[in-house]
């Protein structure tokens, strides 16, 4: 009987000393600042706590150094919420009067925390139950629900969005039409006759034919432009010029009237 009864009381301790040290992990993995670490608390006013809640991390500089311990609605009238919140002592020196605290966002699913700033070591250390200045979010969650929020109050609104919307309702129904039309065929007709002109005209200039085909394909052009820009054969280069334009349009003018002869034979 004995025997048993000193089984038992083993037992237990190993349960209980079991129970303690889950417990202990726990609150130190789980948000606590640590059992044996000392801590003291500082305060912050926040027009706006933004998901923030008791157990929300404190970080310095991103090193995790505290938890929120409450949020509570000031009683004198002020739109302001009181948020109170523990800090490892051993990071005291490094949190000044010009220190700051912000509520900012973590993760991808936005979990919000108090980010404090260093402050600067020649500025006396914030104490146990002081209040440390506060600077507004500027994360890019925050601009995005703004951002969120100003077009929601545009559509309340309406407006000028309204009609931006039906032209943009307007401009997708005219690029369906056009995109059947595309698929349809209607247009490759067309497309086809402009390709074949314009490789038709490339073709006379490669040759030489017309005026533009006498400038591309002379190989005298460049020393011509040269003696032009600098003018010492400038009325002759000009009177070459002329005299050119005039002999191609003899010369096309001939060539017309042969293909009709051409054509009528």
């Amino acid at each position: 009987m004995d025997r048993k009864i000193a089984n038992n009381i083993v037992l237990g301790t190993f349960v209980a000393l079991g129970f303690v040290g889950f417990l202990f992990i726990l609150f130190n993995v789980g948000g606590g600042s640590g059992v044996f670490a000392s801590d003291y608390e500082l305060v912050a006013r926040f027009p706006n706590v933004k998901g923030l809640h008791y157990g929300s991390e404190v970080s310095l500089s991103g090193l995790r150094v505290g938890v929120v311990e409450s949020i509570d609605v000031k009683m004198d009238g002020s739109k302001e919420l009181l948020v109170r919140f523990s800090v490892l002592k051993s990071v005291q020196d490094r949190i000044r009067q010009d220190s700051v605290a912000k509520i900012a966002t973590q993760g991808v699913l936005g979990d919000k925390y108090i980010e404090l700033s260093i402050g600067s070591p020649d500025l006396p250390m914030l104490r146990n139950g002081d209040e440390i200045q506060t600077e507004a979010e500027n994360d890019l969650f925050s601009r995005g629900g703004d951002l969120v929020e100003g077009i929601e109050r545009q559509f309340r609104e309406g407006g000028d969005v309204e009609r931006l919307l039906k032209s943009l309702t307007r401009l997708s129904n005219n690029l369906n039409a056009i995109t059947v039309e595309l698929k349809n065929q209607r247009g490759g007709n067309s497309l086809a006759k402009s390709l074949a002109h314009l490789e038709s005209i490339l073709r006379k200039i490669d040759k030489g034919n017309g005026t533009v085909g006498a400038l591309v394909n002379d190989p005298t052009l460049y020393e011509d432009t040269k003696s032009l820009i600098g003018g010492a054969q400038r009325s002759n280069i000009l009177k070459y010029f002329i005299n050119q334009f005039v002999d191609d349009g003899e010369k096309a003018a001939k060539e017309k009237e042969q293909e009709k002869k051409k054509v009528g034979e």
